[in-house]
């Protein structure tokens, strides 16, 4: 019953962070038992500056890593939606920090919502786009995907 009782607690705490967060963008956009970590080795090349747009190679990339994310954390929802989703927020900029926030990466993470104990992958970069991805999916795996404002705007 506490345990169940602070997941709770965690749950709205999570959704409480995520929903006070505002997508990054001015304009609506043009099971695994024990998760592993995303794969080392394919990563977006580094833009120097975060506010740049990302290249359809990067695009296509993070789209595939979306439907691997769905794949190892299924949720109901589309790899399509949590494309969109990841467009509202950041316009694929995975290096992206709403200062108003501060919110940061492709689904607009807080330093506090990325540290929380349902986030198996918050030992990785928080900017490290795969695992924001992957994060995500186990988010949404979880029934969180009302807490992203995006997530209301894309549906």
């Amino acid at each position: 019953m506490a345990a169940r009782v602070r997941m709770n607690v965690r749950l709205l705490a999570l959704a409480a962070t995520l929903s006070l967060g505002a997508c990054a963008t001015a304009s609506p956009p043009p099971a695994a038992p024990t998760p592993s970590a995303p794969e080392a080795g394919v990563t977006p090349p580094q833009i120097a500056d975060p506010r740049a747009m990302p290249d359809a190679a990067t695009l296509a990339l993070y789209r595939t890593w979306i439907a691997e994310g769905r794949v190892a954390h299924p949720y109901p929802e589309s790899v399509d939606r949590m494309y969109a989703v990841m467009m509202c927020e950041s316009e694929g900029r995975a290096r992206i920090v709403n200062p108003a926030g501060p919110y940061t990466g492709l689904f607009q993470y807080s330093k506090i919502t990325w540290g929380d104990v349902w986030n198996t992958y918050r030992d990785q970069g928080m900017l490290d786009p795969k695992a924001q991805i992957f994060a995500t999916a186990l988010a949404w795996q979880l029934k969180m995907q009302s807490h992203w404002t995006c997530y209301r705007k894309t549906g």
